[in-house]
């Protein structure tokens, strides 16, 4: 195999190479998936970044990241959201993907991200790049008959439903106003241009108290027969829980016409706790996202407690977040700058888990993330709390 060259994909060339690689190792084949669909899909993500590994002509692993926002610890970072990870079967285990991988993430940086997100097809390759992984969002069922009870209650406000395309830019608005308030919550660049004739098939039901939009879901209706559907949420976002009680008398109303409901939600969520005799079960989705710190000079400003540690950060995949650096929480805001030395080691997995919030610190030593003694243990909880984030977008 010739020698191998990493560069970015030409507007021209992506689509195809796009197409054959992420086809060929995420779809059963054969037959190829459905061209023009797929190839419709590539042309709405032109923002996007790729990178691809050729073996001469032929590009024998491709990466792409599209550019995203994320909310980490209450302020709106520029993050990264990888996807689109493949490699042809006779490139594989040479460490190709790996190499491509590491070149996009350079990209990303210097773009101006300053974290990373993705879905991964094994969590421990990922977490050797750097990358620690969140909670699992959740999905709930249960039969609408036991909410009944909501009907005779007197709920403040309205629900206004509609297809997805004719309300879509007020849906993104919403999203924007919950991830101000959702920790670890992504969202990609609005497409303000979606149509009532969107192939997405979804309603949008909104929950609406004194004029204001409390909740959002977006839904579908399906099965064989009348009285047997199941009315699925793949989105259920309530602001308040006035938003979250108009949302479910909504489901209620579907009694008789569905039988099942399967609500998509954070792992935050509480469904068992909403109403009694509701009988939910829940399973856990089927992948976890991961996230890392792409820049750790870019991550101060969060809100974080007050307490101050150093650290030497071991990264190298990206070698620029290397060295000594300094961790101060002051009037509940994150300074981040070098330091002279450092209290202890961290890899970037560690510092990742902080930020995060997934992991204790006691767990890092057991991890192979660091060894902080118990006193730093304190200060790394006290300057960044345990937080559940949910990263909303599937992608």
């Amino acid at each position: 195999m010739p020698e191998p060259i990493i560069r970015p994909l030409e507007p021209a060339e992506m689509p195809e190479i796009m197409y054959h690689l992420t086809s060929y190792a995420f779809n059963p084949t054969p037959p190829w998936p459905d061209k023009a669909r797929r190839l419709e899909l590539l042309s709405k993500r032109q923002e996007a970044t790729y990178m691809a590994l050729f073996a001469g002509d032929t590009a024998v692993s491709v990466a792409a990241s599209t550019p995203m926002s994320q909310q980490v610890r209450g302020k709106i970072f520029n993050m990264g959201g990888i996807w689109g990870v493949a490699t042809r079967p006779e490139a594989r285990r040479q460490g190709y993907c790996r190499r491509v991988l590491t070149e996009l993430l350079t990209a990303v940086r210097d773009s101006g991200c300053a974290f990373t997100t993705l879905y991964p097809f094994r969590e421990s390759f990922y977490e050797r790049l750097g990358y620690t992984t969140f909670p699992l969002p959740i999905k709930a069922r249960f039969n609408p008959a036991n909410l009944a009870p909501l009907l005779k209650m007197d709920l403040p406000g309205h629900v206004e439903t509609a297809l997805i395309g004719e309300v879509y830019p007020a849906y993104h608005l919403f999203l924007q106003q919950l991830q101000r308030q959702t920790h670890g919550m992504a969202i990609m660049k609005a497409n303000l241009q979606r149509g009532p004739n969107q192939p997405d098939g979804l309603w949008v039901a909104q929950a609406v108290v004194d004029g204001r939009v409390q909740g959002m879901m977006l839904y579908d209706i399906k099965g064989a027969e009348v009285t047997q559907f199941t009315l699925r949420a793949i989105r259920f976002y309530a602001a308040s829980p006035a938003g979250r009680y108009l949302l479910l008398d909504w489901i209620a109303r579907h009694i008789d016409q569905a039988n099942l409901a399967e609500l998509w939600l954070s792992p935050t969520d509480r469904p068992e706790t909403w109403l009694a005799d509701l009988a939910v079960s829940t399973e856990s989705m089927n992948r976890a996202p991961m996230g890392r710190v792409l820049d750790v000079a870019q991550m101060g400003g969060q809100q974080v407690g007050d307490g101050r540690f150093t650290a030497a950060i071991h990264d190298p995949i990206c070698p620029w977040n290397e060295g000594n650096w300094e961790f101060v929480g002051e009037n509940g805001r994150l300074h981040v700058q070098p330091a002279a030395a450092a209290d202890c080691a961290l890899t970037i997995q560690g510092l990742s888990a902080l930020v995060y919030g997934t992991h204790d610190p006691a767990d890092f030593a057991l991890r192979g993330w660091g060894r902080p003694d118990e006193e730093l243990q304190a200060a790394m909880r006290a300057l960044f709390p345990p937080r559940l984030p949910h990263i909303h977008e599937i992608f």
